[in-house]
């Protein structure tokens, strides 16, 4: 797992985490804990490739003093593609239902967006060279993101995480201007 390390302990009522999962064969997951207004914790790690260890290794991100209220889950929401194997495609399904079913017995608020969703936020143009479109999101990771040794493998996921942190303070803010 790769760390920016600036974990401490925070008040639970403030404290929220961010994760986004890439749940394919190389994916990666990304945790960003924020501690407060000036402070997060990034942690990163490849895919798991059992059940087990996917759910031992995400939720020993989480502080135990955080109320799963405060957790939120986007998953990248993908689907088969005509080029795609038979068998990469059912590996990736059972992967996908892997994160599903430990997302769902502890009970953590999941949501889904596509590739193209969060990309988008990125300003990654649909149609770009999978090579070219991964060199692009990998370097943006590296911008937001320095002090986390990026690889391929991690750098959808910690987009994908900051996407729904950015996602979830947008709808915040427009819940409060609607509230006012």
């Amino acid at each position: 797992m790769e760390s920016n390390g600036n974990l401490k302990e925070v008040d639970v009522v403030h404290q929220k985490i961010f994760i986004g999962i890439d749940p394919g064969k190389n994916g990666g997951v990304a945790v960003i804990n924020e501690m407060d207004d000036d402070n997060e914790h990034v942690i990163t790690f490849r895919c798991p490739k059992n059940p087990k260890t996917m759910s031992l290794s995400l939720m020993s991100t989480i502080p135990t003093n955080v109320s799963y209220e405060n957790v939120m889950v986007l998953i990248e929401h993908v689907h088969a593609m005509p080029k795609n194997g038979v068998v990469s495609m059912f590996s990736f399904g059972q992967n996908l239902g892997h994160w599903e079913g430990i997302l769902g017995a502890f009970e953590l608020n999941v949501e889904y967006a596509g590739p193209r969703t969060w990309m988008a936020h990125y300003d990654c143009k649909p149609g770009m060279d999978k090579k070219d479109r991964k060199r692009y999101l990998r370097g943006i990771a590296e911008e937001l993101f320095p002090n986390i040794k990026m690889t391929f493998n991690i750098s959808d996921a910690i987009l994908i995480a900051n996407y729904n942190k950015e996602i979830y303070y947008k709808k915040m803010a427009a819940y409060a201007r609607k509230k006012s």
